[in-house]
């Protein structure tokens, strides 16, 4: 592989909270997504997003380098789930707390994290969840279908908002305890709106069906279908996170678009409906990773 440009940088100014990662070995080249947090007893630090990412990274750069994809995923799986069996936590030191038992009901409880990763000795990319690939300038769809319907949910809820009137109507669920919970990512009020709706989503992960998508998060089905890409020498190839809404061929390019999408639709509501928008307060709507290469 030769490397022909890479670039990672989290949403806030503390990069440490970056929930992004990448890494490329003399057999892999990885991006990796931690998801944010749906949790709403906070057993992570800094964050499950952050902690998902850090243990992906380090289980691809032990992977051996003839992994199958089927391989790839039980080890990387097997990292997480090791993690909650080994779980202490000292506010949660009390006797009714079963991590065993949080971890198997309570699937927004767990570390979650998307990846998409190419193995150069057998010349394919497995695409792991929703991060992104382009091989030779064509690019794979990974848009999960429960993605599209909260980011219309939370179009319907902004435009709803920009109405005007009372926002009576809104309270109660604004003021729910699923949705006061969240982590303050924004003071976004549509994205405190969809929250019960993001943790009713972590039911359907790594299920079959309509709304099913996998993810990893210590609990995969070993036999979920997986997408992989074929890659020939002297493909080129670009991995990505989905913090790039619309992946362009080179990272100035989608830097580009990237900044047009902040100035033509800054909520995330109309062109591009996402769970979350951008702010002022925040580099992007989202962490992003961008590595590009030739096979």
């Amino acid at each position: 592989m030769r490397v022909i440009e890479r670039f990672c940088q989290g949403k806030r100014a503390d990069q440490s909270l970056n929930e992004d990662g990448l890494i490329v070995t003399d057999a892999y080249a990885a991006v990796v997504d931690g998801v944010t947090s749906k949790s709403v007893r906070r057993l992570w630090r800094p964050s499950g997003g952050v902690v998902a990412k850090d243990l992906l990274l380090d289980a691809i750069a032990a992977l051996p380098q003839d992994a199958s994809m089927r391989e790839a995923q039980s080890m990387l799986d097997s990292r997480l789930h090791e993690r909650y069996v080994r779980f202490e936590c000292a506010d949660c030191a009390h006797d009714d707390f079963d991590p065993c038992r949080v971890f198997a009901a309570e699937p927004w409880e767990r570390l979650q994290a998307n990846a998409v990763i190419y193995s150069d000795h057998r010349r394919e990319a497995w695409l792991f969840g929703d991060c992104q690939i382009m091989v030779n300038g064509v690019q794979t769809p990974t848009v999960k279908r429960v993605d599209v319907l909260l980011g219309d949910l939370r179009s319907f809820a902004a435009q709803a908002l920009a109405l005007g009137g009372d926002a009576a109507d809104t309270r109660d669920t604004a003021d729910s305890p699923a949705a006061s919970s969240a982590p303050a990512a924004s003071s976004d009020p549509t994205r405190a709106l969809i929250v019960p709706f993001l943790r009713l989503q972590t039911r359907f992960a790594n299920r079959r069906g309509e709304y099913g998508y996998f993810v990893f998060d210590g609990f995969t089905d070993p036999d979920y279908p997986i997408r992989t890409i074929t890659v020939n020498p002297g493909d080129e190839v670009v991995l990505a996170s989905d913090g790039y809404p619309r992946l362009r061929p080179t990272l100035a390019a989608s830097e580009r678009e990237l900044a047009r999408l902040r100035d033509a639709d800054p909520q995330l509501i109309h062109e591009y409906r996402s769970t979350k928008g951008f702010s002022d307060d925040l580099a992007s709507f989202d962490d992003r990773t961008y590595l590009r290469f030739i096979a």
